[in-house]
C-alpha cells in the first residue's frame, strides 16, 4: 500500500461500510480541509469513486462541495464557482437543507473575494435563512458573520455591528469558525474607528486560528492595517514581514498580495515612495495573474498617490486612469455576476430585467472606457452623441462645462440631428435650465416644456437650436467631488420622450464625462510643463503647432476662418550685442506681455523660436487679422523696456515686422498657412521692417 493510501486508511480508521467511511471522511474534511490540502484531495478522490459506484448523489454532492472549497483556497475562483453552483443545484433538487445552506454561504464567499459584495450579501442572507429553517444555528452564525464582513465592504459598519451582536446573542459559533468570527469583529470595529477593540478581536482571532494558517494570516493582515491606523508602524511592519514569509511557504498568493499592499502602505507613510512603488508593481502583477480586480484597483490607487508624492505627474495620471478603468470594470463585472447568480424560479422576471440592464450597462461601460481614456476633452465629448443615441432617442445633445474664471457655462458640445453646431457660452447669472441644474446640483426632467418650465424658470424662450422647438428635455449635473463640473442635456422634439430610467442611464454616462473632465485637468497640469515656453510663459512651438493643426482640422470641418500672424523682432541681434542677453530676454518677456494683453481670450499666442512669435485667431479673416497686426505693431513700437539687471539700465525700445495669413479650405496641411505667413513677414523685413504685410502683398 502506497503512502497516500495508507494516510487515507488511517483517516478512515478501518471502516469498511460506505456509509461509515463517507461519514468519517466528511468529519475529517470539515476539520482539516484547510490545514491538510494533500490528504484532503486524496481523500475526496477516493471517496468520490466509492460514492459514484454506490450511486449516492447526496454524498457525491458533499464531496464536490469540499473539492470546490479547495479550489477557492487555491485562488482558482472560476473553477470553484462553477463546481459550487452545480452542487447548489444538486442539494436543492435533493432537498438537503444543510448542504444548500453551506453552498449558499460558499457562493457568498466566492463573490465576496471577487468584490461582488451585493450579490455576496444576498447569498449570505439566503444561507442564514436556510440554516434557521433546519435549526442549524452554527451555520446561521457563520453566514451572519460573513454578512457583517460584507456590510463593511458596502460601507455600512454600523449595520455590520448590529449583525455581529445579533450573532453573539442568537447563534452558536462552530469551533472552526471562531477565528473567522473574531476577524470579522475586528474588521467591523476598525471601520467604526474603535481601534483598541479591533486589535483585541484580531489578536483573539490569531490565537483561535492555531494551526489553521489561512485563517491566521487573514487576521494578521487585518491586524497590520489596524496597527497602521494606530500609528504603530514598527509592529505592523513586523507582522507583514512574517506574513509574507508564511504566504511564500504555503503559496497563499492572494493573501501574499494583500500583505505586500499593506507593506507598500507602510513604506508610503514613511516617505519611502520608491519602495512602495516596487511592492505595488508586484501586487498589480499578482492581482492580474489571479484575476482579483479589487486588489489590483487598490494597488493602482496607492500607486497614483505614491507617484504623485514623487512629483511624477505623468505616471500618477496613468495610474489614476488605470484605477478609474478598473473601478468601471468591477462595476460591470458585478452586474454581470449578479445576473448570473439569479437562478431561483421566483427571480426569472428579474433575471430578464437584469439581462436587459446588463446589456445597457455594458454599452455604457464601453462608452466610458473610450471617454475616460481620451485626455482631450473635446475629442472625448465627440464620442458621446452616437453612443447615447444607441441607448435612447436623443436628437439634441449638449454638454456644457462650468468656467468659473469667466463666470459662464461653456457649451463645448452641441449636437443636433447628428450635426455639430457652433459652441457658445451663457453667463452663470442668466436664467437658464443649465444654470438651474448647476446651482441646485439637481436633475431636470421635463415632458412638455411649455407646461412645465415654471418649475425651474420664471420665463421661457422656445428652444430652437436647429429651428425646431424642443418639447422634452433632461439636464443632469456632472459632479466631481464636491463641485459641479458641468451639465449634460438630451432633448427631443417629441413630448414625454424621457423617463426616470432613461435619466439613470444618462447619469451613468454623465459620471464618465465627469471623470473625463477630471482626467483632463490632471493631464493639463502635466501637459503645461511641456507646453509653455519658460522665458515668456507663452505656448512653445510644439504646443502651438498642435493648436494650429487642430484649427486646420476645424476649418476643414466647419469652414471657419482662422487668422495667423507671424512676428519677428527687428535687429534683435544688435540688442543682445549692445545691451547683453539679459536685455534681450527682458525685451522678449515685455513683448510677450503686450501681445497677450491685446488679444482675445479665445486667441493663442506662442513663441515660435528665438525672437519669433505667432498668434492664432479663431473666427478671424485676413482683413481682421491685418487690422489687429497693425495695432500690435504700434503697441510694440511704443514699448519702453527697462532691465534692472542689465549693464545699461536705460529704457530702450524695439520694433517688429508682421506677416499675416489665414487658413484656407484648400490647404493640404497647416504648413501651407505657416509658409504664407512667413513669406509675408519676410516681405515686411525686406521692404523696411516695422511694418505689416498681408499674404496677398508682393
Amino acid at each position: 500500500m502506497d503512502d497516500s493510501r495508507a494516510s487515507i486508511e488511517s483517516i478512515l480508521k478501518g471502516e469498511t461500510m460506505f456509509s461509515r467511511r463517507i461519514a468519517a471522511a466528511k468529519t475529517w474534511l470539515d476539520k482539516n480541509l484547510r490545514t491538510d490540502v494533500k490528504n484532503s484531495r486524496d481523500l475526496i478522490a477516493i471517496m468520490m469513486l466509492e460514492a459514484r459506484t454506490a450511486g449516492s448523489k447526496v454524498e457525491e454532492a458533499w464531496l464536490l462541495f469540499f473539492s470546490s472549497w479547495l479550489d477557492i483556497d487555491a485562488d482558482e475562483f472560476d473553477k470553484g464557482l462553477g463546481i459550487m453552483e452545480s452542487v447548489r443545484t444538486m442539494f436543492e433538487s435533493l432537498g438537503n437543507g444543510e448542504g444548500l445552506s453551506r453552498c449558499l454561504n460558499a457562493l457568498g464567499v466566492i463573490n465576496y473575494i471577487q468584490g461582488v459584495y451585493d450579490l455576496a450579501l444576498d447569498y449570505y442572507r439566503q444561507s442564514s435563512e436556510e440554516a434557521e429553517k433546519i435549526g442549524c444555528l452554527d451555520l446561521a452564525g457563520a453566514a451572519s458573520s460573513n454578512m457583517a464582513e460584507c456590510l463593511v465592504m458596502l460601507e455600512e459598519p454600523a449595520e455590520a455591528l448590529l449583525v455581529i451582536e445579533h450573532c453573539r446573542e442568537s447563534y452558536t459559533i462552530a469551533p472552526h469558525n471562531v477565528a473567522s468570527f473574531h476577524s470579522v469583529s475586528g474588521l467591523v470595529y476598525r471601520n467604526l474607528g474603535r481601534l483598541p477593540e479591533a486589535q483585541h478581536e484580531l489578536r483573539e482571532a490569531i490565537k483561535a486560528a492555531g494551526i489553521a494558517l489561512h485563517d491566521a494570516l487573514e487576521a494578521r493582515q487585518t491586524l497590520a492595517e489596524v496597527l497602521i491606523d494606530s500609528d504603530q508602524l514598527d509592529e505592523a511592519g513586523s507582522i507583514v514581514e512574517y506574513g509574507l514569509d508564511d504566504c511564500g511557504k504555503t503559496n497563499e498568493r492572494m493573501l501574499g498580495a494583500s500583505f505586500r499592499l499593506t507593506r507598500a502602505r507602510i513604506a508610503f507613510l514613511r516617505g519611502k515612495n520608491n519602495a512602495a512603488l516596487a511592492d505595488l508593481a508586484l501586487v498589480i502583477e499578482a492581482a492580474v495573474e489571479l484575476g482579483t480586480k479589487k486588489i489590483e484597483c487598490d494597488a493602482e490607487k496607492a500607486a497614483y498617490l505614491a507617484w504623485q508624492a514623487c512629483g511624477e505627474n505623468k505616471n500618477a495620471l496613468d495610474a489614476y486612469i488605470r484605477y478609474s478603468g478598473l473601478k468601471d470594470a468591477m462595476k460591470s463585472e458585478q452586474t454581470s455576476k449578479r445576473i448570473l447568480g439569479l437562478h431561483d424560479d421566483r427571480n426569472r422576471r428579474e433575471t430578464l430585467h437584469f439581462e436587459t440592464l446588463y446589456k445597457q450597462i455594458s454599452a455604457i461601460s464601453a462608452i466610458g472606457q473610450r471617454i475616460t481614456s481620451n485626455l482631450d476633452i473635446d475629442a472625448a465629448l465627440e464620442l458621446i452623441y452616437d453612443a447615447v443615441n444607441g441607448l435612447m432617442d436623443a436628437p439634441t445633445l449638449m454638454i456644457a462645462l462650468v468656467d468659473e474664471e469667466h463666470g459662464c457655462l461653456d457649451y463645448r458640445l452641441v449636437m443636433v440631428q447628428g450635426k455639430r453646431m457652433e459652441p457658445y457660452t451663457r453667463s452663470l447669472e442668466a436664467e437658464t435650465f443649465g444654470n438651474w441644474c448647476v446651482k441646485n446640483r439637481s436633475d431636470i426632467l421635463i415632458g412638455n416644456v411649455k407646461t412645465e418650465y415654471k418649475k425651474y424658470l420664471g420665463a421661457f424662450k422656445n428652444l430652437s437650436i436647429d429651428g425646431s422647438k424642443e418639447k422634452s428635455l433632461v439636464f443632469i449635473p456632472l459632479v466631481m467631488g464636491d463641485k459641479v463640473a458641468g451639465v449634460l442635456s438630451v432633448q427631443s422634439h417629441l413630448a414625454d420622450a424621457y423617463d426616470k430610467k432613461k435619466v439613470e442611464t444618462i447619469h451613468a454616462i454623465g459620471s464618465y464625462i465627469a471623470i473625463a473632465i477630471e482626467n483632463t485637468k490632471l493631464f493639463r497640469q502635466v501637459q503645461r510643463l511641456a507646453s509653455v515656453d519658460s522665458l515668456t510663459e507663452l505656448l512653445n512651438r510644439r504646443r502651438f503647432t498642435e493648436l494650429l493643426d487642430e484649427a486646420f482640422n476645424k476649418t476643414k470641418r466647419y469652414d471657419s476662418p482662422f487668422g495667423v500672424i507671424m512676428i519677428d523682432v527687428d535687429y534683435f541681434k544688435s540688442v543682445n550685442d549692445r545691451r547683453g542677453h539679459d536685455a534681450g530676454d527682458a525685451a522678449l518677456r515685455h513683448l510677450a506681455k503686450v501681445l497677450s494683453a491685446m488679444v482675445r481670450d479665445c486667441d493663442s499666442v506662442g513663441r515660435f523660436g528665438g525672437e519669433e512669435f505667432i498668434i492664432l485667431l479663431p473666427e478671424t479673416n485676413l482683413e481682421g487679422a491685418g487690422f489687429l497686426a497693425e495695432r500690435l505693431r504700434e503697441a510694440v513700437e511704443s514699448m519702453k523696456i527697462g532691465c534692472a539687471d542689465c549693464a545699461d539700465t536705460e529704457a530702450f525700445g524695439v520694433t517688429a515686422s508682421f506677416g499675416v495669413s489665414v487658413i484656407r479650405s484648400e490647404d493640404v496641411s497647416h504648413e501651407a498657412v505657416l509658409k504664407r505667413a512667413d513669406n509675408a513677414m519676410y516681405n515686411a523685413k525686406q521692404t523696411g521692417r516695422n511694418k505689416v504685410c498681408l499674404e496677398t502683398e508682393r
